[in-house]
């Protein structure tokens, strides 16, 4: 096998898209015909080619490529899914959507098939369309965390706050070491009013994640508003959350402090700028 189809393999494996580079080592192979020492793995090579393509607009190349596809493979549902590719990539969605959707007839299974047309849906603007479909998906595939996360995005965009932290749980439950999803929840739960969720979490992503800036940034945050409004002693029903589930004030100052303390420590070594921006802040 040569040099270039050794290192189309290692791409494949680790999953990157790099077309740029893919393409520029599939055109020796391509013009000198070697990509047959490939072997089996042939056609999987063609099909990085063909995708390499898509992604870099060289359509031609595409169409090409798929022409071979189409002859080795002619009633393949896979095949089928890439000539919806590049009708998407000509700008074609009627006639992609189409393919989809007579390739999911077939195979309700086809998970990609399902994700692209979701895709498209999102591309076009069609939101609430695209969430009805994701949201189907997932009462299938519950165990897609990058589902869950789409649609977390999808409801964050029209600003279904509670929907979006439902999601962001179910992929906390899927995934419950990664501190950037208890970090989104955090987040989230701040923007709706609830502070005890998210001084939680906010506590959970400094606890996974030592050195998260941003976490302490929002352990401070949340702690010193969750005095402020303690001390203003509002009316019940003008908070999102009890204060009976709140630490108590000596124990948010200090967890105020040890944020500060975190934070200019994180940017001791900024520029003398980044230090007084991030002073100013504290204040």
């Amino acid at each position: 096998m040569s040099s270039s189809l050794a290192l189309l393999a290692e791409i494949r494996q680790s999953s990157e898209r790099r077309p740029f580079e893919v393409l520029k080592l599939a055109e020796p192979l391509l013009n000198k015909g070697s990509i047959t020492q490939a072997g089996d793995d042939v056609w999987v090579v063609y099909e990085q080619i063909f995708l390499s393509a898509i992604d870099e607009g060289q359509i031609e190349l595409a169409k090409a490529i798929l022409v071979i596809l189409q002859k080795r493979f002619s009633g393949s549902q896979r095949v089928k899914r890439l000539y919806g590719l590049i009708n998407e990539a000509a700008g074609h969605p009627d006639e992609s959507e189409m393919l989809y959707n007579e390739i999911i007839d077939k195979d309700e299974t086809n998970v990609l098939a399902c994700k692209r047309v979701i895709a498209m849906l999102k591309a076009q603007g069609k939101y609430a369309q695209a969430i009805k479909e994701l949201v189907s998906y997932l009462d299938i595939y519950a165990n897609d965390y990058e589902g869950w996360l789409e649609l977390v995005h999808l409801y964050m965009g029209q600003h279904m706050y509670a929907q979006a932290a439902f999601c962001i749980e179910e992929v906390i439950l899927l995934q419950p070491a990664n501190h950037y999803y208890h970090l989104c929840y955090a987040e989230i739960n701040y923007t709706m009013g609830r502070l005890d969720v998210a001084l939680k979490e906010y506590l959970r992503v400094v606890e996974l994640s030592t050195d998260n800036v941003r976490g302490f940034y929002g352990v401070k945050l949340t702690a010193d508003r969750i005095r402020e409004l303690a001390k203003s002693k509002p009316k019940k029903d003008q908070l999102y959350f009890s204060l009976d589930n709140v630490p108590q004030q000596a124990t948010l100052e200090r967890l105020s402090q040890l944020a500060t303390e975190r934070l200019v420590g994180a940017y001791s070594g900024a520029s003398t700028a980044c230090k007084a921006a991030n002073e100013e802040w504290l204040k």
